[in-house]
């Protein structure tokens, strides 16, 4: 990798008027942990855990991609928390869906599209575009946000395998 390769795994901001809501409130925290640390002002880079391609029960082809870390977002005196664990990305066509560890479940927290994008690089690169909430996602807002409401873009950087 040079110096302009993102580090491995996916690099996300989530959405950057909540994260800068949760900063100007006079007790609003943020965490990172479990391997996931912050790139920059915004973003979040949860490394790679593992990556691989099934077939779903329909017959169709997948891919996934499963990520380390745990962010947390704080504030309003306890009454505001959310967390974003082990977020893991299913791939069919150019449809993704974005989920997040919720307990030992997995909540479906957004629909996004994803495409490769070309490099010279010996890595892969996966732009998620239109990345937009679910019932699921909006709820974990506690419905301040409604479904379909986006989310920041986000970039998966892969070392190249020979799958």
């Amino acid at each position: 990798m040079t110096e302009e390769t993102p580090p491995y795994g996916l690099r996300w901001a989530i959405k950057r008027s909540f994260v800068d809501y949760v900063r100007r409130m006079p007790d609003g925290k943020g965490f990172v942990s479990a391997g996931a640390f912050p790139a920059g002002p915004h973003d979040i880079v949860f490394p790679p855990e593992a990556a691989g391609r099934r077939t779903a029960p329909d017959g169709t082809a997948e891919r996934y991609w499963t990520f380390h870390g745990d962010v947390r977002f704080s504030g309003h005196f306890g009454m505001l928390f959310v967390q974003f664990a082990e977020p893991r990305i299913d791939l069919r066509g150019e449809q993704g869906e974005l989920s997040i560890a919720d307990g030992s479940e997995r909540l479906s927290l957004a629909t996004l599209r994803i495409a490769p994008v070309p490099t010279d690089e010996d890595v892969e690169l996966w732009a998620g575009t239109e990345v937009a909430l679910t019932e699921s996602g909006a709820g974990l807002f506690n419905d301040v946000y409604p479904v379909g409401e986006q989310l920041e873009d986000l970039l998966i950087t892969l070392p190249v395998t020979t799958e």
